[in-house]
């Protein structure tokens, strides 16, 4: 089968691109530079050169396609051109839609995030909650409005579509920007980093990037049009998750919890910098705000509808930290 992905270079697409070779189709991709995907070289892999904002490239890279993965997104904490978030997760997401509806695309899996559920303030999130707090960043609300594109081509074109929601994932990357999950377990082992985000209590849910990638596969054979799927792993605290990495790693560091006043000051201050110099922040206010709350959820759906098996986390850390060290 002929497939057509967007974000095939990223820290999930490569590992979806590489599971669906492996399985025998063709995959099709629209890439910024052909010489970065070397490492991902197969006769079934296609790649075009371009920018997914070009109707006619789009057009032809779809050509013959019956599935697409649409990963592509802007996930950044700060952008100079605030509609950038608009334009990249929205926009773009409405313009691929209609270019996969005229190329006669069967079924497409959308990646959104599990970010648009909020945090777990009444309970473990489940794809039935509703949202308590209003969206941290334009990030989470430019994917919520994306997912409202997905019901509306449902119902005007009936196509079929199905939304995957990954909680924050981790592990080997085998292209596209390190994951910040992931950087940070390279900055525990590797860098000295010895900071606890929040005050180290809060819990967050880490899924192994494989598992991600297989998530959406399962999602493409078993999803149904519509449905969204959590894809999520374990409930951990960030003392927890450092305990798990030391345990791993061999590596034993004490650790220290930054006063949340210090933390805001630092963001803000990566913000002005940002602003006024273009100096792209590792952090800014809205997006620290999220590390006050507990984000718990349930990937019981995942499991039960598409047969989603998870790495154990302590066996994803190991396989992390061995990457990390040779890499």
């Amino acid at each position: 089968m002929k497939i057509f992905i967007t974000g095939g270079l990223g820290s999930i697409g490569a590992h979806i691109v590489k599971i669906l070779l492996n399985q025998g189709h063709e995959v099709h991709a629209i890439v910024r530079s052909i010489a970065k995907a070397k490492p991902l070289a197969h006769p079934m892999l296609y790649l075009y050169e371009g920018d997914l904002r070009e109707e006619q490239l789009v057009l032809k890279a779809m050509e013959g396609c019956e599935h697409m993965y649409h990963l592509a997104a802007f996930a950044k904490v700060w952008s100079k051109n605030e509609e950038d978030f608009f334009n990249l997760n929205v926009q773009l997401t409405e313009d691929l839609f209609h270019a996969a509806h005229k190329s006669g695309i069967k079924k497409i899996v959308f990646t959104s995030t599990a970010g648009v559920f909020g945090p777990s303030l009444t309970g473990i999130i489940d794809e039935e909650k509703s949202r308590d707090l209003p969206f941290f960043n334009r990030y989470e609300a430019t994917k919520s409005q994306a997912e409202d594109l997905v019901k509306e081509f449902i119902e005007n074109y009936k196509m079929e579509i199905v939304i995957v929601s990954p909680t924050r994932v981790y592990g080997p990357f085998l292209l596209g920007e390190v994951a910040a999950i992931t950087m940070m377990i390279d900055k525990y082992v590797n860098k000295n980093w010895r900071i606890y985000p929040g005050t180290g209590k809060e819990i967050g849910n880490y899924i192994f990037v494989e598992d991600a990638a297989m998530g959406h596969v399962l999602a493409m054979e078993k999803g149904r049009s519509g449905e969204c799927y959590i894809l999520g792993g374990e409930n951990l605290t960030y003392i927890q998750f450092f305990q798990a990495i030391a345990a791993c790693s061999g590596v034993k560091r004490k650790m220290i919890v930054i006063p949340y006043f210090i933390q805001k000051l630092v963001a803000h201050l990566q913000l002005f910098m940002a602003n006024c110099f273009g100096k792209e922040p590792d952090i800014v206010p809205n997006w620290l705000a999220k590390a006050k709350y507990h984000w718990e959820v349930s990937p019981q759906k995942a499991q039960q509808e598409l047969g989603l098996s998870l790495t154990p986390f302590e066996d994803g850390i190991k396989k992390t930290v061995d990457f990390l060290r040779v890499k």
